[in-house]
């Protein structure tokens, strides 16, 4: 077995020489080397502007690595500490409207193969939905809302519904408590402790 398949099954993530330039070509940082066993759960601590943030999300491939590698063992689940302005719905935001719209046409009579193809089987999905909603206390209208209509805290919850849909191996979370009230930050803190996921 080769090396890096090797380190692979005992780590979830590794990361190599890591350098990270901003696009105006200031290095953010550079030479950085990290890595985490599976089920292991790590905190990141640093100041304001140390790049956290930015780490995170080369972690979870939503930047492009200036110099370095980043290994994972599997697609890593990003839970952002910024939602902002979104213009998605909530079913988006979840990567679950295409299999919600091909579920509903199926239903509604649909024997198209690309329905069932996208579908995959997932018959279940919005069940799913439904309770990894009401684990997080977020009372929906519908999957279909904007996701911007949304408390900070009520868009936090959403992200963290995503984890219960899609049972992530990875999950990394920036900052997910900040805008949690007391009861979400009691079940964040209880999720963690029993997850068996790498975070």
């Amino acid at each position: 077995m080769p090396l890096q398949a090797l380190l692979i099954v005992i780590m979830s993530i590794i990361v190599s020489d890591l350098t990270y330039r901003h696009p105006n070509q200031q290095i953010l940082f550079s030479h950085l080397n990290f890595s985490a066993e599976n089920r292991n759960k790590i905190s990141i601590v640093g100041n304001n502007g140390i790049g956290k943030s930015t780490f995170l999300k080369l972690i979870a491939g939503k930047l492009q690595v200036t110099e370095g590698t980043v290994i994972s063992s599997a697609k890593p689940y990003y839970v952002p500490q910024h939602t902002g302005l979104l213009n998605q719905s909530i079913a988006e935001v979840l990567g679950v409207n295409k299999k919600l719209k091909a579920l509903s046409a199926i239903l509604n009579g649909s024997v198209s193969p690309e329905d069932y193809e996208i579908l995959n089987d997932d018959w279940d999905i919005e069940t799913r939905c439904q309770t990894a909603c009401s684990y997080w206390n977020l009372p929906l209208k519908s999957l279909e809302q904007p996701i911007d209509s949304l408390s900070g805290g009520e868009k936090t919850k959403v992200f963290l519904a995503g984890i219960l849909i899609h049972s992530p191996e990875i999950i990394l979370l920036d900052e997910p408590s900040n805008h949690l009230d007391q009861t979400g930050r009691e079940l964040l803190y209880e999720f963690v402790r029993q997850s068996k996921a790498t975070i």
